[in-house]
């Protein structure tokens, strides 16, 4: 019988393998009976801070060994979860406390240091107060129903602020059945996550490792550069889920660092699309690689899924439809296009989350009921599907824009600079008021090489108005370029944009 609750992942994998490593960090290395006994000390640690069901647990430190516990302990009292980065501005903290109105946040460190000031009447406690001890038994009875919701996972979009997905238990456990089936975690694996677990990619390495019974290892945002190949090798790391940034860092430490790490056999990608030629290296530098490419997005955790057998004979696409998914592609009437033509992708299934916090306009946007009565998610992604339902992503509505008369992907841009030698990382900024869109490339290239090559990839008419290097690209969370952050840099006085 499958799990109902999240919760109870890790009460049957603590069963099944009570003493198997669960989650490792530093000097801690929790095995699955004791992360449950732990998560039963927070279950009814917050239950004597007046946390009952529907409650939000705001938990502050996204790559924090605590918040693990934390999320069961939420599933276990009815509550919901709400990770969030330690590093987020007081500004953005404030609003999100302000939307989610938390029972309680739990920080990891000093709450005076580590949080905002000014969260009113918030508790605020440091995941250290929780005691590890406790003699507890599960919660008697059933807490919640699996269609009640578990989490809100904050992301950024086209609002001015970060707005929260609302998931249930059963469209989090659907999501992660259906990634495990393609997947294939085992129980010998060792998952090293330096995403944060604010980001809903690293939060569900920890459902799948325990579905697995694998051990999870747990770095931080630093251990994504220099350090990744050591962390590699000192873990004896079997799975590796990375965004494209940390795949660019780990081929140039592959390339100049000796032999690849022995045990790797499979590295993940989602985030934002994996370049062919980055895929293509890992292969050749880590022999015998698994190399899954895959798309999708907070308001349905995940798409697609491409097979790494299919990555030389299906280039640029991100697979097909996870087991239990459907998706097609609309014009602009609303009307389904036939395979090959570009449109809006719509995605229906279990795992089509509940809506947005708070925000019924927003929800009935992007969440419309369709004509078999169930719930379908209108994306805003453009993308093609080829006659055997493999997809390919072109874009997002908000990142095509008009040059010289024609229609421009900046993805399509991106695409081509990141297959120039020496560019690490590359993000377009649309045109703007009086200038034109403008390429801006990480990485060991001077602005002369970049349009030189960048001419031999893309016409002319496609090509943009300006071109400017940086040592390296600003990055959200999640490990997507932050345009907003990089048109910010480019707008100082102090940075000068190199126009063709």
């Amino acid at each position: 019988m499958r799990a109902t609750l999240v919760h109870d992942i890790l009460d049957r994998r603590a069963r099944r393998s009570p003493h198997a490593v669960a989650v490792r960090k530093g000097d801690i290395a929790w095995t699955y009976c004791e992360l449950r006994q732990l998560t039963l000390a927070y279950a009814a640690w917050l239950a004597r801070q007046g946390v009952t069901r529907g409650d939000r647990i705001l938990a502050v430190g996204s790559h924090a060994a605590a918040a693990v516990p934390a999320v069961y302990a939420a599933s276990r009292l009815g509550a919901m979860y709400v990770v969030v980065s330690d590093q987020l501005r007081p500004y953005i903290l404030d609003h999100i406390v302000a939307d989610s109105e938390p029972r309680i946040v739990l920080v990891d460190g000093d709450p005076d240091r580590n949080v905002a000031k000014g969260l009113g009447h918030v508790p605020v406690h440091s995941f250290a107060e929780i005691p590890a001890a406790t003699t507890a038994r599960p919660p008697g009875g059933t807490p919640c129903l699996s269609v009640d919701p578990v989490s809100l996972i904050y992301t950024s979009g086209s609002t001015a602020m970060p707005k929260a997905v609302v998931s249930t238990h059963q469209q989090v456990l659907f999501a992660a059945h259906a990634i495990q089936s393609q997947l294939q975690y085992q129980h010998d694996d060792v998952v090293f996550c330096c995403l944060p677990l604010s980001f809903d990619y690293g939060l569900y390495q920890v459902f799948l490792a325990a579905m697995a019974g694998a051990e999870l290892v747990l770095g931080d945002a630093s251990d994504a550069g220099p350090p990744l190949l050591w962390c590699l090798r000192k873990h004896s790391v079997t799975v590796l889920p990375v965004v494209p940034s940390m795949a660019a860092a780990l081929v140039m430490l592959l390339a100049r660092a000796g032999p690849p790490p022995e045990r790797l056999r499979m590295v993940t990608n989602t985030g934002a699309a994996l370049p062919d030629q980055v895929a293509g290296r890992l292969e050749a530098l880590v022999p015998g690689v698994a190399v899954f490419r895959m798309f999708g997005l907070t308001e349905c955790k995940r798409v697609s899924i491409l097979q790494p057998h299919e990555n030389a004979v299906r280039p640029g696409s991100v697979g097909r439809a996870l087991p239990g998914t459907e998706v097609f592609i609309v014009g602009d009437r609303g009307q389904r296009l036939p395979p090959g033509e570009v449109g809006e992708l719509v995605v229906r299934g279990q795992h089509v989350m509940s809506g947005y916090w708070r925000a019924p306009d927003l929800t009935s946007a992007r969440f419309r009921r369709d004509d078999l009565g169930g719930v379908a998610l209108y994306t805003g992604d453009l993308c093609r599907l080829d006659t055997e339902g493999y997809l390919y992503f072109a874009g997002r509505r908000d990142e095509l824009y008009k040059q010289r008369g024609f229609r421009i992907s900046a993805v399509e841009v991106e695409a081509a600079a990141m297959d120039i030698p020496g560019v690490e990382l590359a993000a377009v900024l649309p045109p703007a008021g009086d200038r034109g869109a403008i390429l801006v490339a990480g990485g060991e290239i001077t602005v002369a090489e970049l349009h030189e090559q960048l001419a031999q990839r893309l016409e002319n008419v496609r090509l943009p108005s300006g071109y400017h290097v940086l040592t390296a690209l600003p990055l959200q969370p999640g490990g997507k370029v932050d345009k907003k952050a990089l048109a910010s840099i480019l707008a100082s006085p102090l940075t000068e944009c190199v126009a063709r």
